[in-house]
């Protein structure tokens, strides 16, 4: 079970019922992870010692803080950066790295009605640009607090894609013919719940998530939990938030084909990607 402690919430003299504010939220985020090895540590050729390392690499890598800079009409979702701390050796003088790569800035307009996404592929920076488009969200009557928000709990599902769907066909193909190390899950549908505080009145949240009647301090995601630490509110000159502009303009549909076909391109006979320097 993962525990999230909340930290304590800032109120900058600020009344939420101005009509024009801005703010900044902070998130932490961690994923609870489920791939599963088929193999034992030893079979790997790992010793326990090296397994509870690596475990604990993963553990490290996948824990990550976000900052939401937001007004009434637009936000702008970013990973905060982080010094990474020497790895002091260990366990019979090895050390662990585990790294993933970063996420792009996440940009919606409510009033042009888009939304812009930063991606890349080998780094070829893309700018996925899409109308947005309402999300269809339950809103139920449980109720929490958050810090000193009164939050109100909503859901929605997101259901499984054609694209997920022949991905997990090609790897039961590809499992038939010689056993993976490891093992995909069955993609299924999912639903998301969010917690909302209306104290906050603007109609945004971490990642791509919006369309609540207020700002959303916590995300569920199944496999991942992000949760506001502090929020800070101003009634102060507005400050520009910036809108990213760095790459390639795309639809999402055009993002994903051209990742497809960069990967297939780099795939040996067994359907093994080869990385060459």
């Amino acid at each position: 079970m993962i525990k999230v402690v909340v930290g304590s919430f800032l109120l900058l003299g600020f009344i939420v019922k101005a009509q024009e504010f801005q703010g900044k939220a902070e998130y932490f985020s961690k994923r609870i992870q489920k791939m599963q090895v088929n193999k034992a540590p030893e079979e790997k050729g790992m010793s326990p010692e090296m397994e509870k390392a690596f475990q604990e690499a993963m553990k490290s890598a996948t824990e990550k803080q976000y900052t939401l800079s937001f007004n009434k009409v637009e936000c702008l979702y970013e990973e905060q950066e982080k010094l990474e701390k020497p790895e002091a050796s260990a366990n019979g003088g090895f050390s662990v790295s585990v790294s993933f790569p970063g996420e792009g800035k996440k940009y919606i307009n409510l009033k042009d009605k888009i939304s812009i996404a930063e991606d890349e592929i080998f780094g070829k920076e893309f700018l996925i640009v899409e109308t947005l488009e309402k999300p269809d969200w339950k809103l139920l009557n449980e109720t929490k607090k958050i810090g000193e928000y009164n939050c109100f709990k909503a859901e929605i599902l997101i259901q499984v894609t054609e694209k997920q769907i022949e991905e997990y066909k090609e790897f039961l193909k590809k499992e038939e013919a010689k056993p993976s190390l490891f093992k995909m899950e069955e993609p299924k549908d999912k639903t998301i719940v969010a917690w909302y505080t209306p104290e906050i009145p603007v109609s945004f949240g971490p990642k791509n998530y919006w369309g609540l009647p207020g700002l959303i301090l916590e995300i569920n995601e199944e496999d991942s939990i992000i949760l506001c630490s502090k929020v800070t509110l101003s009634n102060k000159e507005k400050s520009k938030i910036k809108v990213p502009n760095t790459g390639e303009k795309v639809t999402q549909n055009k993002f994903d084909e051209i990742q497809k076909n960069k990967m297939d391109s780099m795939k040996n006979e067994d359907g093994v990607i080869i990385f060459q320097q």
